[in-house]
C-alpha cells in the first residue's frame, strides 16, 4: 500500500497542474521555497508516477494519473478535463470516464449516430432575467 501524498506533494502538484501547461523547469517564475526544493519534490512525484521528467532538457510534466490524484479524469468520447465523471461500463471488462456533457442526452456519444442534416442541435434551457 502507498503512502498518501504530503503536504507539500499536493502543493506542488497542483501548482503543476495550474501553472504553464502542467510543465515545470528551473527557469520558470513559480517555484515551492526554492528551485531545489522544488526540484527534490518534483523527483519524489516522478517516483511515484504522478510527475514525468525529461533528461534532456530538466522539464516536469504532470500525467494523467497525476491529475486523477487532483480530481481530474480526461473524458474518453471528447478528451477534455472534468472534475465531475461519469463512469460507464462499456464492455464487461472496461470502463468509460465521460464528463458530464458527453453524457447528457442531447451530446455527442462516441458509440451515437451523427445527427441527421435537418436535425436541430439541443440546447439547454434558458431562464429570462428580470429586467
Amino acid at each position: 500500500m502507498t503512502r498518501p501524498l504530503g503536504r507539500h506533494q499536493l502543493t506542488v502538484l497542483s501548482a503543476l497542474a495550474r501553472h504553464n501547461g502542467g510543465t515545470w523547469s528551473a527557469g520558470c517564475v513559480w517555484q515551492f521555497r526554492s528551485a531545489a526544493y522544488t526540484t527534490r519534490v518534483l523527483d519524489s512525484l516522478v517516483q511515484r508516477g504522478y510527475v514525468m521528467r525529461t533528461t534532456g532538457s530538466g522539464r516536469y510534466a504532470i500525467t494523467e494519473s497525476g491529475l486523477n490524484v487532483l480530481g481530474w479524469y480526461t473524458c474518453d468520447s471528447c478528451t477534455r478535463l472534468t472534475r465531475t465523471p461519469v463512469i460507464e461500463r462499456a464492455t464487461a471488462r472496461k470502463w468509460r470516464v465521460r464528463c458530464s456533457w458527453c453524457h447528457t442526452p442531447g451530446g455527442p456519444s462516441a458509440s451515437a449516430e451523427p445527427p441527421s442534416e435537418g436535425a436541430r442541435p439541443r440546447s439547454a434551457p434558458t431562464r429570462g432575467v428580470p429586467a
